[in-house]
C-alpha cells in the first residue's frame, strides 16, 4: 500500500526558536506546508492591541521567521523561508459569562 502524502510537516524547533526570539509562552505552533508557514500563536492578549500593533507585530515575526528559517541548517527548511507567512493570533477571553473565542489573521506574501 502506498504511503499517504499530507503535505504538512510541524518543525518544533523553529517554533521553539521563533518565540525564544519574542519570548512568548507557550510557543507558536509553527506550521509548513501547502506553499505557506502558519505560526499561530495563543493566548497573547493580541486581542486588545490596537489592529496597528497586530499588523507591525506580524511583520516582525515573518521577518524574524524568515531569517531562522533561512539560516536553518536543514535544505528543506531553507527553501521554505521565502513563502507566504501566516500569523495567526488566537485568544479566549470571558466576556459577561461567555467564553468568546477572538481569532486573528495576517498574510504576509512571499519575500521578494
Amino acid at each position: 500500500m502506498p504511503r499517504l502524502k499530507v503535505g504538512l510537516v510541524r518543525y518544533g524547533t523553529i517554533a521553539r526558536s521563533i518565540a525564544d526570539a519574542f519570548g512568548t509562552n507557550p510557543a507558536p505552533e509553527c506550521k509548513i506546508g501547502r506553499g505557506r508557514i502558519t505560526l499561530t500563536f495563543r493566548q497573547t492578549g493580541a486581542s486588545r492591541w490596537s489592529e496597528q500593533q497586530r499588523i507591525e507585530y506580524a511583520l516582525h515575526v515573518a521577518e524574524t521567521a524568515r531569517t531562522l528559517l533561512g539560516g536553518d541548517l536543514r535544505k528543506r527548511v531553507r527553501r521554505r523561508a521565502n513563502r507566504a507567512i501566516v500569523v495567526v493570533f488566537e485568544d479566549a477571553v470571558l466576556d459577561r459569562g461567555c467564553d468568546v473565542q477572538l481569532w486573528w489573521q495576517c498574510v504576509v506574501p512571499r519575500a521578494g
